[in-house]
């Protein structure tokens, strides 16, 4: 017998089983971790990232940082930082917020970080031997070499000196991590390790950005009892490091120095993700749609326009042509999901479909009316292939075989569309 699953609100892909399981599995490991969540743009990334975040909470200390709404910052280290100390403050005790280790151990730490991390060999040459130095340098000649031994020697022991303090740096913050995690785990009943922190949205910011924030994971946060949950869409992130490193770069092998373990969220089918973008839709608008009153796969043959146009076939069930009963929201879904089959979308498109969708209905003039199937259809066309919509365009209105015969010939697809003749509607796809 299942355990039955108390799914969250508002969960049309019912994914809190997943994010059960990766609890499981995360909890159980001991290092410091990180798992990348891969599924394209679109399909709810952030929706599961945020609810299976709140879910944790009742047992784990988690802290939850957008990365795309930071992307103004110039160092994604700061403000991982300022949203760990914001989210974590809360649950640590009286005493503990005074503890002045932990209070400024991390800001202290990271912005040291920042100012000497970056150890450019420009940089180091002019904190070593100052501006007039470094113009000097650039005006040496060969019969310098005496001088320039000097400035290298002098740089040399700059960057060392810098090193040591780059190291000195990181296990202060480290030590500061560590200290966090015990006052938040050890000194309370409720909550027990692991730390979880939730990465959103990365492959949405600029590359430079995305890069730099997975290169401070990676060498600044490996402490025990640290989960990183890094939420991207995996392909687009590989364009961003493409990005810096040039289109011949090996973007697949650079990002698993990163990621532990990455676990794919598994993709909506069309009438899941429909009913994911049609969920809040405003009822003025389905109002705004003439309702076509879509019937069940197999009623009467009399009913449906038959392939040769004289109610001919479809006497019997068709197990490829999904249904619903007329009820104004669900009839949207079936329809915009039959539509994203037939022309083989992916999630992007088809929330770039929906989008232009909304935007045509909201210009229509109060009190006029749309044919939904009719501009679905339409906006799909138009969007997978712009060449055959204008052909499509290119046929009289007595041509309406020509233009059927366009459509079938350019896309196929296992799913019906049958609409009653006397809505005058599509007869198939």
């Amino acid at each position: 017998m299942h355990e039955e699953i108390n799914e969250w609100s508002g969960d049309v892909l019912q994914r809190k089983r997943y994010a059960d399981f990766l609890t499981q599995y995360l909890v159980a490991k001991k290092g410091p971790f990180v798992i990348n969540i891969n599924a394209p743009w679109g399909s709810g990334k952030t929706f599961f990232i945020e609810h299976w975040c709140e879910d944790l909470k009742k047992e784990h200390p988690c802290v939850l940082f957008n990365a795309w709404e930071n992307d103004f910052s110039n160092d994604p280290l700061l403000s991982v930082i300022s949203c760990i100390e914001k989210d974590l403050s809360p649950l640590l005790s009286v005493t503990d917020k005074n503890d002045k280790k932990i209070n400024s151990g991390l800001s202290k730490a990271g912005k040291y970080l920042k100012s000497i991390a970056p150890i450019l060999a420009r940089a180091a040459v002019s904190k070593a031997i100052g501006k007039d130095g470094l113009e000097e340098l650039q005006q040496l000649n060969e019969k310098d070499e005496k001088a320039a031994t000097e400035i290298v020697e002098k740089v040399t022991e700059q960057l060392i000196r810098n090193n040591k303090a780059v190291e000195k740096a990181i296990e202060n913050f480290e030590e500061s991590l560590k200290d966090l995690i015990e006052k938040l785990t050890c000194n309370r009943s409720d909550l027990k390790k692991p730390l979880f922190i939730f990465i959103d949205e990365l492959d949405r910011c600029r590359p430079l950005y995305a890069i730099e924030l997975l290169e401070r994971i990676k060498h600044l946060f490996g402490v025990p009892g640290i989960v990183f949950v890094i939420a991207t869409d995996t392909e687009q992130l590989k364009h961003s490091v493409n990005a810096i490193y040039g289109s011949g770069f090996d973007s697949n092998t650079y990002l698993r120095r990163f990621f532990d373990q990455s676990y794919t969220l598994p993709l909506p089918n069309y009438i899941e993700y429909a009913k994911l973008l049609f969920q809040e839709l405003d009822s003025d608008l389905v109002d705004r749609f003439v309702q076509i009153g879509i019937s069940a796969s197999g009623d009467e043959k009399n009913l449906w326009i038959g392939n040769g146009g004289d109610n001919s076939g479809y006497s019997k069930r068709n197990d490829y042509t999904l249904t619903t009963e007329q009820n104004n929201r669900a009839e949207l879904v079936l329809l915009f999901s039959l539509f994203s089959a037939f022309f083989k979308l992916d999630l992007r498109t088809q929330k770039q479909c929906y989008e232009k969708i909304l935007a045509i209905t909201s210009s229509v003039p109060f009190g006029e009316k749309l044919h939904f199937a009719y501009l679905i259809f339409l906006v799909m066309l138009e969007t997978k292939d712009p060449v055959v919509f204008k052909e499509y365009f290119s046929f009289g209105k007595d041509q309406g075989h020509e233009k059927k015969e366009l459509i079938k010939t350019k896309f196929s697809s296992f799913h019906n569309i049958r609409c009653k003749k006397s809505q005058g509607c599509l007869q198939r796809g």
